[in-house]
């Protein structure tokens, strides 16, 4: 189940406000997953379904945390106390079980559970938000595998904290509502304290002075109808890393001709591929033409398929 953006200004930013009615919580940077625990044994899923286990090793203690449960939450690196996505992006490409423990080791994760969506073997989509998540309050945590997720009552409180304290926004959940996986649902409101976008990239440009290198990306993002548009282009951000994740993801994709209206002086010399590979920028805004203000690459979104990216 997904959340539809705050659309609003102001200290409340177009979040619902009534307590009694809506729930709040930290909006988590990191990559959603869910946990299925079943016969002493985890299995995590992203967003696209994909089977992600190998990928996180150190969440295989979640296997101790009941005998049949399907937890909802985000995997989350902290780098100095805070969540960060450039952190764990630097894991969620790698699926070989020995280089996967190696960054287990370098940069832990930890699952933090927001809903529950099975439990002793009863399914609890058709319950409500706030029975569900009592359900989830009485998992005890154990470990450093996974911790769940706080709810507040205050939604201009918990927007100015988390502004404060450098954290991504404010989630808010109606009380009431049901669980609709796949779904955008007005129940679920989001508002996130700096511009983030996943973008489809489209081609690329080398360094200047060294054509083997990769110096910006091409980047589009679906309009309202769905059609592809051009977003600009982003180098700040593209380190060897995340270079060499691309190519791999983008080898045999070339094309001749870009799949959007790229302007001329983006286009010239560049290299065009097909829309395949997912990044996330985050930005200033956007041009009245659509284009994004200063953006900057924070990592390869992995976990995200190309029908998965919609303009935020």
């Amino acid at each position: 189940m997904l959340a539809t953006p705050a659309a609003g200004r102001g200290p409340a930013c177009g979040v619902p406000t009534d307590g009694d009615q809506w729930a709040y919580e930290v909006k988590w940077d990191g990559v959603r997953v869910l946990a299925d625990v079943r016969e002493g044994r985890v299995v995590l899923r992203s967003r696209t379904g994909r089977d992600v286990s190998s990928t996180f090793p150190d969440l295989a203690a979640l296997a101790g945390t009941h005998a049949d449960v399907l937890l909802d939450g985000e995997v989350v690196a902290l780098r100095d106390g805070q969540p960060s996505f450039s952190a764990l992006a630097d894991r969620v490409h790698v699926t070989d079980p020995r280089a996967a423990a190696r960054a287990a080791e370098r940069t832990p994760v930890t699952l933090v559970t927001f809903d529950v969506l099975r439990l002793y073997g009863v399914g609890l989509l058709d319950r409500p938000w706030q029975e569900r998540r009592e359900s989830l309050d009485r998992l005890q945590p154990a470990g450093t595998a996974w911790q769940v997720s706080p709810v507040y009552a205050d939604a201009a409180a918990l927007l100015a904290a988390t502004r404060e304290q450098g954290l991504e926004g404010v989630v808010a959940k109606r009380r009431t509502s049901l669980y609709r996986p796949g779904r955008r649902s007005a129940d679920w409101v989001k508002h996130a304290h700096r511009d983030h976008q996943a973008c489809l990239v489209v081609g690329w440009r080398s360094v200047e002075g060294d054509p083997a290198r990769m110096g910006a990306l091409l980047l589009a993002v679906p309009g309202p109808g769905g059609e592809l548009r051009y977003a600009g282009r982003a180098g700040s951000g593209l380190d060897a890393a995340m270079e060499d994740e691309l190519r791999a993801a983008l080898a045999g994709h070339d094309l001749p001709a870009p799949v959007v209206d790229v302007p001329h002086p983006d286009a010239a010399g560049a290299t065009f591929t097909a829309p395949v590979a997912v990044v996330e920028v985050r930005h200033l805004g956007r041009t009245p033409a659509g284009r994004l203000r200063q953006p900057a690459l924070r990592g390869v979104r992995a976990d995200l398929a190309p029908s998965d990216v919609r303009e935020e």
